[in-house]
């Protein structure tokens, strides 16, 4: 089954088709009530993968949140490597802004 809305497929779909032309854009979407993701370019061979969440709890990762979390993270990095593009092994803690926690982790482009 699938946790991702297509939305954010198509979101990540469209940033690795800019870096393939050379027009890539920041994109973000929402995965669910309770959890968005952003991806910024930083370098040319460089990106900020940015999940927001809000919950009562800020573990080291955020696969540390649980089963269905690990499912929805390992889905999106399965759809990023189709891109070519390499996932960090983990999105750590990052910081806490307007009680919402950011995991980060810093993707390599093709």
């Amino acid at each position: 089954m699938n946790h991702i809305p297509d939305e954010v497929l198509e979101a990540v779909d469209e940033f690795g088709e800019g870096l393939l032309l050379g027009g890539v854009e920041p994109m973000s979407g929402k995965l669910k009530t309770d959890l968005w993701i952003e991806i910024i370019p930083d370098t040319d061979s460089t990106a900020v993968c940015r999940y927001k969440t809000v919950h009562t709890q800020s573990p080291p990762t955020i696969r540390d949140r649980g089963s269905f979390m690990i499912t929805i993270i390992d889905g999106v990095d399965t759809r990023l490597r189709e891109w070519g593009i390499e996932p960090p092994t983990a999105y750590t803690y990052a910081a806490t802004v307007d009680d919402t926690h950011h995991y980060e982790g810093t993707l390599q482009l093709p």
